[in-house]
């Protein structure tokens, strides 16, 4: 059933035409009704840019079953349900969580106030929770009228006497009663100025009670809880306890409550019998239990909270901990937990859970014992990087694995894109589109009911996965449809346009469990089409599904490294590799001979070809540093993060000396050009 199935919704205050049709056609998807009209089954009064309207008046004065929410509450409420939230009770959702702050954009003056009326520190506490726009107890500004267009400004006070009061005057702002932020509280709406108006007139003897009480003809029915819809035969919504703000499934808890006691029928549908309540010491009983359930998840259970969680994270693991009647223990604790986004490196990984652990089992309001797969560490290390089949990749400018996911909700969808982001440095990003670019489709196995539990789907290492959830939705019965129809379209898109593997994330569990214990030269390979996880996939061979699992290099200056054994060169050749390096170093030293002495041997040079030839020999080793790591760019090239940059040659080292450049640098290049060109010029004056 969609959250607002049954509740009338009815605009107000709306300047832009626009706007009022996009609000309506987002309350429709939700399952509300949208009437323009102020009729008796209206339950919620939608504001749009003021509140100055008359049906707003009309609705504080008579209505006291109305809701005042903002457009910005309704789009609110309806990105929630697009993420998949349970949104039952949704009209006393809005009541508790999202109604209009009656004092919203007024700005509000206090000036002089007498103590038996309200003490002036719970007047401006009274102003701020009613969500004004600004409270000022101790100044009046007299432009606040010309810098604040827009605000409603007030002046609050029980006396005319005072400078404050009269400068108000002055600029025909409203002096009124106190009592008006009291009632105004108690209504949960704007009341309107009339019988709070401070005038001469009013005898100084006017009781509290009497000021003000013609603003509303609700006041007696604000006391009662809206506890009935207003017509029983219709399809509507049960209004529950407006506690319903902390707990939003506390009306389930309540039916189950009394799901054991008989239910008589109804001898009419408008009148509702004695017989038909259950005993108020057996439902309190019954409630008790479920609130002390609640609020024991962790009942006697001792957790360890490891130190690499920043201050503010441990402060609130600790506090949910032990207002869930947990222990926070050093010494032999049951679970020790660890943040999610660092990498678990322990030997034993016997009780350790992440922050994961904590957030599965207030959702599913018990202790997860054992821990499933969402709850245990899964980030093993981030020294490694994946190399996917080519055949995987459909964007030619990238080298990471695209991943969409669809059939996601609730905490479980809150996880996936926490662990996805967490190990995108490995080369997995999440994409929000599933389109052409897109690698591979992650999907809920619990939303796919047409899969039986017998299948190696459900009966693998990584199964639980999806049994919490699947075991809520058939508890449940309910279904969001939105996220059926999303799922559909994205796996007929895949079949149809974009044939790529889908698959549970059970191969992302994987994949990161191989992702450990990797040495050098090793590598771990998973593959897309093993049927524990593959639901879809396109056809190919077994390596056309690959994902190869390598460690990252960390590339090293070749003065710092040792030559491979079988690569070592002998010892004549080494020998000749330093005549080669001692001639380098002589070239760099002859800048500084004259002229004519570097003509002489540079005609030594070409009369002697075989050294020349000798020196290029040993620059062409096969184990050259250079040569590797020119290799190694060319196989990486092209990717959107590098996962083996290469560092940049040191400032204070010659390259003449180094293996990272091969033959003359581009100086001394530059200085046989222009030697050639000096020489040539002495021949043609010598002719």
């Amino acid at each position: 059933m969609k959250p607002f199935q049954g509740i009338t919704f009815c605009p107000t205050g709306f300047e832009d035409e626009s706007c009022s049709r996009n609000i309506s056609k987002k309350i429709v998807r939700l399952g509300g009704l949208f009437n323009r009209d102020l009729t008796l089954q209206v339950n919620v009064l939608v504001i749009g840019k003021t509140k100055d309207t008359k049906k707003y008046k009309f609705a504080v004065r008579y209505r006291h079953d109305i809701a005042f929410v903002s457009t910005g509450s309704v789009e609110l409420i309806y990105q929630r349900w697009l993420a998949g939230e349970d949104l039952s009770g949704a009209l006393d959702l809005l009541r508790a969580r999202y109604s209009l702050p009656p004092l919203d954009g007024v700005y509000v003056f206090i000036g002089r106030v007498n103590d038996h009326i309200c003490t002036l520190q719970r007047l401006e506490q009274l102003c701020h929770l009613q969500g004004c726009f600004k409270c000022d107890s101790t100044h009046f500004t007299k432009d606040c009228q010309t810098k604040n267009q827009g605000t409603l400004v007030v002046f609050v006070s029980d006396s005319l006497d005072g400078i404050r009061v009269r400068a108000a005057m002055e600029l025909g702002i409203p002096i009124i009663h106190p009592k008006w932020v009291l009632d105004c509280h108690k209504r949960n709406a704007l009341l309107e100025f009339d019988p709070y108006y401070l005038l001469e007139s009013i005898e100084p003897g006017t009781t509290l009670d009497q000021i003000g009480i013609d603003s509303c003809n609700c006041w007696d029915s604000l006391a009662e809880p809206v506890s009935a819809i207003r017509n029983p035969t219709t399809n509507s919504v049960t209004r529950t306890n407006p506690r319903i703000k902390f707990k939003p499934q506390g009306d389930k808890l309540w039916k189950r409550a009394l799901s054991s006691a008989p239910q008589p029928s109804f001898p009419s549908p408008a009148v509702v019998s004695e017989s038909t309540k259950p005993p108020e010491g057996e439902a309190e009983i019954s409630n008790s239990k479920k609130n002390f359930a609640l609020h024991h998840i962790f009942q006697d259970i001792t957790f360890n909270i490891d130190s690499r969680f920043c201050e503010r994270h441990a402060r609130i693991l600790q506090k949910v901990i032990e207002q869930h009647a947990g222990i926070l223990s050093k010494d032999s604790a049951q679970y020790r937990i660890i943040p999610s986004n660092l990498p678990f490196e322990d030997v034993d990984p016997q009780g350790v859970v992440t922050e994961f652990f904590i957030e599965r089992c207030l959702h599913y309001k018990k202790l997860i014992d054992p821990p499933d797969s969402w709850c245990r560490p899964f980030l093993h290390s981030l020294s490694v990087k994946l190399k996917p089949s080519p055949l995987l990749l459909h964007d030619n400018k990238s080298n990471f694995l695209k991943i969409a996911i669809t059939g996601f909700r609730g905490v479980e969808l809150l996880h996936l894109t926490k662990i996805l982001k967490t190990v995108e440095p490995i080369g997995i990003k999440l994409t929000e589109y599933l389109n052409s670019s897109t690698d591979l489709l992650l999907i809920n196995l619990s939303s796919l009911p047409s899969i039986p539990t017998s299948h190696p789907l459900w009966k693998n290492k990584y199964g639980d996965l999806f049994y919490l959830q699947a075991k809520e939705d058939d508890t449940s019965k309910t279904s969001n449809q939105v996220f059926r129809n999303s799922m559909k379209r994205k796996i007929e898109f895949v079949k149809q346009k974009h044939s790529i593997p889908v698959v549970t994330p059970a191969f992302l569990m994987n994949l990161l469990a191989h992702s450990s214990d990797l040495h050098s030269s090793e590598k771990h390979t998973v593959y897309l089409n093993n049927i524990n996880w593959c639901i879809i996939c396109p056809r190919g061979t077994k390596e056309n599904f690959a994902i190869d699992i390598l460690p990252k290099k960390i590339s090293q200056p070749s003065f710092f490294s040792r030559d491979a054994p079988s690569i070592t060169p002998s010892i004549k050749e080494s020998a000749l590799e330093a005549l080669s390096k001692v001639n380098q170093v002589n070239n760099v030293e002859a800048k500084s001979i004259p002229s004519k002495r570097r003509d002489y041997e540079e005609s030594n040079r070409r009369e002697s070809p075989s050294k020349h030839h000798q020196t290029e020999k040993k620059n062409d080793r096969a184990s050259s540093w250079g040569n590797l790591m020119s290799a190694e760019a060319d196989n990486v090239g092209g990717t959107d993060f590098d996962f083996d940059p290469i560092e940049p040659t040191p400032t204070n080292v010659n390259v003449n000396l180094t293996q990272v450049t091969y033959g003359n640098s581009a100086r001394d290049v530059n200085h046989g050009k222009v030697r050639k060109l000096t020489r040539k010029q002495m021949k043609e004056l010598g002719s």
